[in-house]
Formats: structure tokens, sequence, C-alpha cells
């Protein structure tokens, strides 16, 4: 019994501890940030590049 209330315990305190620093990391990062390289409207030809193949028949 005392183990299984250790670990809820420990268990919630990591939640806690997890929940805290993703909101702390929420509250640091810039709203408009997109992925850093990577132009802000990615395309498909983005991905590609301009040498795409067509598929044939």
């Amino acid at each position: 019994m005392v183990l299984a209330v250790t670990w809820l315990v420990v268990a919630m305190g990591a939640a806690l501890l997890l929940g805290g620093a993703i909101r702390i990391a929420e509250r640091r990062a810039p709203l408009t940030d997109h992925l850093a390289g990577l132009p802000a409207d990615l395309t498909v030809d983005d991905v590609l590049g301009r040498h795409r193949t067509v598929p044939s028949r």
C-alpha cells in the first residue's frame, strides 16, 4: 500500500513539473515563429525542389 501511494505522489509531482516546464516554454516562445530554416509559406515545390518527375502511365 505504501509503495502504491509513493508511486502516485511521485507521478503527480513529475506531471506537475512537466506541465510547469511546458507552460514556461509557451510563454518564452514567440507566437509567430515558424520552423527555423524553412520558408514561412512552405509549398510542395519547396519540399520536392524544382525537378519534379511526372509519373507516366
